[in-house]
């Protein structure tokens, strides 16, 4: 009875903290999402201003400034995308996936057995 109530007890503890946690999840999220719209704003407004100093400071032409500020972008999306690229999984993400298999083969080796088992008294019953 007693490991019960423990058992009802914890399962009530990890529920709440399960809730709080997505709780907190929602709120970065929210916050996230205002931060990269700030950031984005903050981006063009970047574009429109270096546009305009290489209008005005040095006579550049609109075609020839609008040309610059997208191989810009282009080569600075390249090494991005390049990086995104190259990021693989880590050590400990590699670790984590091996004690995951671990752990499931040794869960499968524990319960086949014993469902073998129960199969074969059920056939043994049903006749």
């Amino acid at each position: 009875m007693r490991a019960l109530r423990a058992s009802r007890i914890a399962i009530d503890a990890e529920t709440l903290r399960l809730r709080l946690q997505a709780r907190r999840l929602a709120v970065r999220l929210v916050l996230a999402v205002v931060a990269l719209a700030f950031l984005a704003c903050t981006l063009a407004f970047a574009h429109v201003a270096i546009f305009y100093w290489l209008r005005l400071d040095y006579g550049w032409q609109v075609h020839t400034a609008a040309a610059l500020l997208a191989v810009g972008d282009l080569v600075v999306a390249g090494v991005l995308a390049m990086v995104a690229l190259r990021l693989g999984p880590g050590a400990a993400e590699r670790e984590a996936r091996l004690v995951r298999q671990q752990a499931w083969r040794a869960i499968i080796e524990t319960t086949v057995f014993p469902m073998l088992v129960v199969r074969v008294l059920r056939l043994l019953r049903r006749r």
